[in-house]
């Protein structure tokens, strides 16, 4: 059977939990953040155990609170992803602007993980050992990220950049 604490948490759910969702996603564009900050608000009411079960007003302050926090995180992610294209961009070898741009640009799709296992192995000219050292891993598991890194780069890159040059 459970506590009463916890009867009371579910009922509180029950009650008041689509409403919050709803909230939360009228607000952002995305179904499945939406849901977890909604559940992000239940956790909180049960971190913080309040003597009294709280009403949908405290819920929904508690989720604007939470939207202001993702609004400023999705800031400051495009904050980087712009700056990581300008850095890129500056750091691509070649003489050809355009192609340095059109590289910079892919990097910038990939997830962090490839984007910093190719940057380590080109820019910084890692060897496979020295990569494995850098990333915590083995040699053969820095292998096996470089090769899924190299290849989601030909997957996310223009036709022109994945032919070879004949200079």
């Amino acid at each position: 059977m459970l506590a009463a604490k916890e009867q009371a948490f579910i009922d509180l759910h029950n009650q008041h939990s689509a409403r919050v969702y709803r909230y939360i996603a009228c607000r952002i564009n995305d179904r499945h953040r939406a849901e977890e900050l909604a559940a992000d608000v239940f956790r909180i009411v049960w971190e913080k155990q309040p003597a009294e079960p709280p009403g949908i007003g405290w819920l929904l302050a508690t989720a604007r609170n939470l939207l202001g926090n993702e609004y400023r995180g999705r800031r400051r992610r495009q904050e980087l992803v712009d700056r990581l294209k300008e850095e890129a961009r500056s750091q691509v070898p070649g003489p050809d602007t355009d192609e340095r741009t059109a590289v910079a640009d892919v990097l910038v799709k990939l997830r962090e993980q490839d984007r910093e296992v190719l940057m380590l192995s080109y820019w910084d000219d890692l060897t496979t050992a020295e990569l494995a050292q850098t990333l915590g891993c083995s040699s053969s598991a820095a292998a096996v990220r470089l090769h899924r890194a190299r290849r989601a780069f030909s997957k996310a890159a223009p036709a022109h950049l994945m032919t070879e040059r004949k200079d």
